[in-house]
Order: structure tokens, then sequence, then C-alpha cells
């Protein structure tokens, strides 16, 4: 029988617990977890050629009467999408004394005393109070010097639900939910919901200025 593929949804259903509960260890060294857009690119390399060609020929097509636009506008989608590839790019590996992680240029070592908590999540900075139906985050919340909780959020662009399963099952939990990280979760909600009251009376004011001028 052929055996039923994981889903997102799965993954996230089966690691709820994990946001309240507490990371005491690691079951395996050398368990890594990699999100690489390259490798993604050469898996499809034909059609995004194919797209990135047509897209250009928009642009230069549109432009074609202003070539110092047209080389801004090609120069920032050029940016925009070298960025993409460099930081949309992470990887994290569970080792003897810590976890490392490295993030775009950037690389670093978690000790695991200071990892809180490991798991996979349907809302990030971005999204506000909407979740996604297909995109997650991997979000790592750890203890700073000064002994105040950060999280730091991966999106799952290039991962598979199977290679973030297996990653997030190698990390020992407590069985027993923190209060201080239900808390934690409440005061994040209040803090979205802030951002969304905010950007909600900015729109608001704009309207009002706009209208009121042409009064």
């Amino acid at each position: 029988m052929e055996q039923k593929k994981l889903k997102w949804k799965d993954v996230y259903e089966s690691n709820k617990q994990r946001r309240f509960c507490e990371v005491t260890g690691i079951k395996e060294e050398n368990v890594e977890i990699e999100s690489n857009s390259y490798k993604v690119f050469l898996k499809r390399k034909y059609i995004i050629i194919v797209a990135s060609l047509i897209a250009t020929l928009l642009i230069v097509w549109t432009f074609r009467n202003n070539i110092k636009v047209l080389l801004m506008v090609l120069a920032f989608f050029a940016i925009v999408g070298i960025g993409f590839f460099v930081f949309t790019y992470y990887k994290f590996k569970c080792l003897k004394d810590g976890l490392y992680v490295k993030f775009g240029f950037q690389q670093g070592k978690f000790k695991y005393d200071k990892i809180k908590a490991i798991y996979l999540s349907k809302y990030n900075d971005y999204s506000f109070l909407l979740p996604t139906r297909r995109r997650y985050s991997i979000v790592i919340r750890y203890e700073d010097n000064l002994n105040r909780l950060r999280e730091l959020s991966f999106p799952n662009y290039f991962l598979t639900p199977e290679q973030t399963a297996e990653f997030l099952n190698n990390f020992v939990i407590k069985e027993t939910q923190e209060e201080k990280y239900v808390q934690y979760e409440r005061f994040k909600i209040l803090k979205k919901i802030g951002k969304v009251v905010l950007v909600v009376l900015f729109l608001l004011f704009i309207i009002g200025t706009i209208a009121s001028g042409k009064m």
C-alpha cells in the first residue's frame, strides 16, 4: 500500500504542543535541515528561466522609450532576485554543544540551555492575524543575555514536510506546558492586534486627509 504523503497541516497539528513546552535536549546529533532556493532553481530551471525572460521582455517593452527608467527597473528586480536567493537560505544542524544556525551571510550557535522552544507556526510578523493556508514558519524561541524571550522565524518556502517533521521531532521537550510561554503567546497576539489597529488608523488618517483636501 502506498504511504500517504505528509502534509504541512499534519506536521503543524502534530507539533502544536511544542509552542508551549520547553526544549530539554536532542535525541541525535547531526540532524539538520536546509532551505536552499538554488537547489529548487536547478530542479525547475527551465520554467524559471522562461518565466524570467518573459517578465524581462514585458519590462523592456513597457519602458522601451525611457532607457534610464528601464535600467533602474531592471536593476531593482535584479537586486530583489539576488536578495531573495540569499535571504531565503538557512541551515540548522543539531551539534553536540548547541544548535548551529546559518542564515544568509550570518551564522552562529545557540546553546541548548538558551533554546526554549522550536515549533512550526502559521503566523509571522507580516501575516498579522490572518493564517496562511500553505505557508508556515519554523520558529526558534530563545533567551537572550538579559534573560528576555526572543524569537527568530524562518519561512518554509524551500522545505518539505517530511524533513521538517524529522527535525522538530529530534528535540526532546517537557510533557507539560509552561505557563510563561502561554502568557508569551497571548502577548504576541496582543502585539499583532496592536499592529492591525495602527495600520487601520493610519489608513483612516490618509483617507481622511485626502477627503478633507478635496472638500
